[in-house]
């Protein structure tokens, strides 16, 4: 299982290499922020068995199926997060592009409602 650290990585370096404008640190924190919310919902296999269950942070292991839920709320998360920063530039004269961080903000709330659905999961118990 690759770290979420390893994923960012991934992330920035191969998916999103041009196109990022936020630095590791801020995509870090975004990465962390969805696997908590998700981890709210179900729990994490490299936590099973964990007494206490610890803190996520950078070097929680994630495992692809985990991953393949979280990684679109974190994009969302980096998309809102890059709006922020282009919006806070307007004063400079640079004018934005893309979707709007209010914009970002509704989807992300969508897939945040829709995420408890998507995360649930039981073993089929036949009687």
């Amino acid at each position: 299982m690759q770290t979420i650290s390893d994923r960012v990585d991934d992330y920035l370096l191969q998916e999103r290499m041009i196109s990022n404008m936020l630095d590791t640190t801020i995509a870090l924190a975004q990465a962390v922020a969805a696997t908590v919310l998700y981890a709210g919902y179900a729990e994490l296999q490299a936590h099973v068995d964990a007494s206490p269950v610890p803190q996520i942070t950078a070097d929680t292991e994630l495992n692809d199926s985990e991953w393949a839920l979280i990684r679109p709320l974190f994009v969302l998360y980096m998309e809102r997060e890059t709006a922020t920063h282009l919006e806070a530039t307007r004063g400079l004269g640079v004018e934005p592009f893309g979707r709007s961080s209010s914009e970002v903000g509704q989807e992300i709330m969508q897939y945040e409602m829709e995420l408890p659905k998507k995360a649930f999961v039981r073993e089929v118990i036949t009687v």
